[in-house]
Order: structure tokens, then sequence, then C-alpha cells
């Protein structure tokens, strides 16, 4: 019993620990907030190549087991090729500056060549055989294709198709939380992207969400739509979870991939509203609502609800799942409706076999393909922190994970002597 007391006095301590820090980073993030409504927001897109990245952690791993010798001669044929690969694109770049130079250069005007013509005319032909003969090679040698042109043009043409054939695909994150507020970000993200990706480019985004208001999740799916809007392929990748507003963002791609264990689904909508009329009435306590509008207020935290209200509220709720539906439908045609509008959620195979997803693949696998046959590149929106609030959340994870390991500690000391006292 004593050791009891002593663990709920070390929780009572920890809540209490807790309770404060959370009281003074509210107050830090309400002046962040407020600092941030007067003052328009700052921020730098950051662009990562995971094709280098990927390369970068191969070559540490096979390097690791070579020789010391064997890694010095592979650096410097690294560094030789890479050399070779800038001259080649120097070069490249010069020749379709040349080309480019050459189609925009002026044609002779008619008149001059007129005026040739007829000079040639009215001398005899008799006269000047060797001239005319001369004249005519020099034509047909300039009507002739160069050598070095057709090598240029040939480089050109290569070097064009070479470009045209490597594509591109973009990679956005999306972490959600109840008021997606990560849409402030991916919405300055896709507008960089679409700045830059063509028609046949690949959209790639890593969705990771459970759901939450329908407006501001709603406006992320609206983000995404943009990207099939602009002619780009949109593919959504989920590896632990796209539930309901996660889901509604994902059903706007191309593809769905999912992890084999990844949760998703739950096409449906809840509301829960606490209520403490009763209590309030118990100690005479009297809240008064006035409102201008028949359903201005359905149900209410602290006055009394009718089952007006609560009708009312249901038929609100029952409008939000047919507008989710009717989204999701218009996205993925193919997809049964009433098997899967039910707000239940499925992991990776039963959603792939309800076609609420179209692979089963995690996105790191899926983007190590596609860095074999594509330029990859990472997206970020980036706001820098004030000082103050950097210190804070690092102040807040250490705590975080002090507290942790002391209640781990704590849970397996009161465990060890609980078994040791039974075992005694």
């Amino acid at each position: 019993m004593e050791l009891l007391f002593d663990y709920l006095g070390f929780l009572a301590k920890t809540v209490t620990v807790v309770v404060a820090v959370m009281v003074i980073l509210s107050a830090v993030a309400s002046a962040a907030a407020h600092r941030a409504l007067r003052s328009p927001p700052t921020g730098h897109v950051e662009v990562m190549q995971l094709n280098e990245r990927l390369q970068s952690m191969h070559r540490a791993v096979e390097e690791a087991a070579l020789p010391a010798a064997v890694v010095k001669r592979r650096r410097k044929a690294d560094a030789k090729a890479r050399k070779q690969h800038l001259k080649e694109e120097a070069r490249r770049e010069k020749t379709r500056g040349a080309s480019r130079s050459a189609e925009a250069a002026p044609e002779p005007p008619a008149s001059d060549a007129q005026e040739a013509q007829t000079a040639q005319a009215e001398v005899p032909s008799s006269e000047v055989p060797e001239t005319r003969t001369a004249q005519a090679e020099e034509q047909a040698a300039e009507q002739a294709p160069d050598a070095s042109d057709a090598e240029s043009a040939t480089v050109v043409e290569s070097s064009q198709s070479s470009e045209k054939a490597t594509r591109r695909v973009f990679v956005l994150n999306f972490e959600g939380d109840m008021a997606a507020s990560g849409v402030e970000s991916l919405r300055q993200e896709v507008s960089a992207v679409l700045g830059a990706a063509a028609v046949g480019d690949e959209v790639v985004v890593r969705v990771e969400s459970f759901g939450g208001a329908v407006h501001a999740y709603g406006l992320a799916a609206s983000q995404l739509a943009r990207i099939r809007s602009h002619g780009a392929t949109l593919t959504v990748a989920v590896d632990k979870v796209a539930a309901s507003g996660g889901y509604l963002m994902a059903a706007v791609a191309d593809r769905i991939l999912a992890a084999p264990f990844a949760v998703v689904g739950s096409i449906g909508v809840v509301a829960q509203i606490p209520n403490v009329h009763r209590l309030l009435k118990k100690h005479d306590v009297d809240v008064e609502v006035h409102t201008a509008g028949r359903f201005k207020r359905t149900l209410d935290f602290l006055g009394e609800n009718t089952e007006q209200g609560r009708a009312k509220l249901r038929e609100e709720l029952e409008d939000v799942h047919a507008l989710f539906q009717e989204y999701v439908a218009n996205w993925r045609p193919g997809i049964d409706l009433d098997a899967v509008s039910t707000g239940e959620h499925w992991y990776g195979q039963r959603a792939l076999d309800r076609a609420l997803v179209d692979e089963l693949v995690t996105s790191d696998e899926y983007l190590a393909r596609a860095c074999q046959e594509a330029d990859v590149f990472e997206v970020s929106w980036v706001v820098p922190k004030p000082p103050l609030e950097r210190l804070a959340g690092q102040f807040a994870s250490a705590l975080g994970t002090a507290l942790g390991k002391g209640a781990s500690r704590a849970l397996e000391g009161l465990l060890d002597r609980t078994t040791t006292g039974g075992l005694r």
C-alpha cells in the first residue's frame, strides 16, 4: 500500500508539472499566433534531390565494406566522371545556344538574290562556263548539309530527346492533425511545384492523418485537386494512416499506395458535444443562450438540449456524409460506396480488396524505384520559428522524454516489487 501511495504521489507531481508546462507553452503559442496575424507569413521553399541522397547512402554502405585503396580509386574515378559529365553538359549547352542563334539569324534580302540572278542571266553562257560551274558548285555546297552541322544537329536532337525522356517526380509530405494545420504549408508547396511541373511529371504526396475538421480537410483536398487540374500525375502514399479527412485527401489521387498495414477508410462523420447542463442546474447555475435564427444553435455545451436540436444536428451530419461520399465517388468512380461508407476503416490488404487503394507498397520502396528512372525532388515549405518558440519546443521535448523515462522506471519498479513479493 505504501508503494502505491508513493507511485500516486509521483503521478500527481508529474501531472502538475505537465499542466504547468502546457500553460506556459499555450501562452507562448498564443503570443506567436497574434504576431503571425499582425505580420504576413514568411518562409521559403527547400528542395532536396532524393536521387543524390539515395546514391550517397548506397555509396557510404559500399565503401564501408571496401579497402581504403579501392575507395580512393573509386572516388577519383567518380570525380573524373563528374568532371567529364560537366564538360559534356557545357558542350551541349553551347551547341544548343549556337543552334538557337542560327535559327534567329535573318535571311538575306530578296532584292540582293534577284540582282545576282539577273547579273548571271546577262552574261553569255559560252563566255564563262567555268565561272558558272564554280558558282553552281558553291551553291550546291551551301545547300548541302555540312558534316559538323549534321553532327551538331544530332547532338541537339539526342540531348533534347534525353531531356524529354527524363521525367520528374516531386515529393510532398502532409502530416495532419484535427485542424489540418499542415494545409498552410501544403498550399505553398503545391504552388511552388505547379510553377515547375509539366504534363507528364508526377507529384507524390505522403499523407498521414486520422482526419479532423471538415472545412480544413476539404481545403487540403482542394489543394491536391489543383495538381490534377494542372495535368500532372498525382500519387498519394499512405504509410501509416489516411482515415476520414485523410482519405478525403487521398481519394483525389490518380493512384493510392498503402503500406500492408496502413489504416485506410473511415468514410463517415462524427460530432461529439459534452453537456454539463444538469450539473449546473444541480448547483442552481442558470445559463441563457439567445439566438436569432431557428437553427443557429442545435446542441449546446452549457444549455439544455432539445430533441429538435438533436434531430437537426443528425440531419446536418447526414448531409456532410453525403457530400463526403459524392466527393469520393467523383474521384474514384469504381468504388462501392455502400460497402465502404459505413465509417469503418481497413488495413492495407483489406482496403485493396475494397478498391480503396490501388497498390500495396511503402513510399520508401516506391520512391527508390522512381529514383532509378526519374529525377526525384522533395519539396518542403519551411517557416523559421522565433528563438523563444524553438526554446520552448526543445524544453517541452526534453521534459516529455524525461517524464516518460521517469514514469517508465517507476512502473518497472512497481512491477518488479510486486512480482518479487508474489514470489515470496
